[in-house]
């Protein structure tokens, strides 16, 4: 059950509290009773705090592969909660060499980084930070 078609993102962000308010309770109001429990049914496990829309903002790729990708955290307001960083740098022979992977916050400093070290003599990639 979709009450809420039609309504984009930028739609919501851009509405005041009481559009807000005034809508869902429209839209409520005009459920039946076996309506309404379906959509509470539907929603009642949803964690709203947790909701994380990724955008892909940065796709630096070359034709030897990928270099950087960056993924920017936006909360459902739009505010920027953090962003994933992915970096790759390959051997001369255009093998992957490493993987560095970048966790930063809202403000762009870096809270986390993992490096996965990839081998040309066979030996399984591992994480060396």
């Amino acid at each position: 059950m979709m009450i809420f078609e039609g309504l984009t993102l930028e739609q919501l962000r851009a509405a005041t509290k009481e559009q807000i308010i005034t809508r869902v309770t429209n839209l409520l109001t005009s459920l039946s009773r076996k309506r309404l429990c379906e959509f509470i049914w539907t929603i009642k496990n949803v964690n709203f705090v947790e909701i994380i829309l990724e955008t892909l903002t940065v796709n630096h790729d070359v034709p030897e592969g990928q270099l950087l990708k960056v993924y920017e955290k936006i909360d459902l307001l739009g505010d920027k909660t953090g962003s994933t960083k992915t970096e790759w740098t390959y051997y001369p022979t255009g093998e992957v060499d490493l993987i560095v992977l970048s966790e930063l916050d809202g403000l762009d400093v870096v809270v986390g980084v993992k490096k996965i070290k990839h081998y040309l003599d066979g030996k399984q990639p591992e994480v060396i930070v």
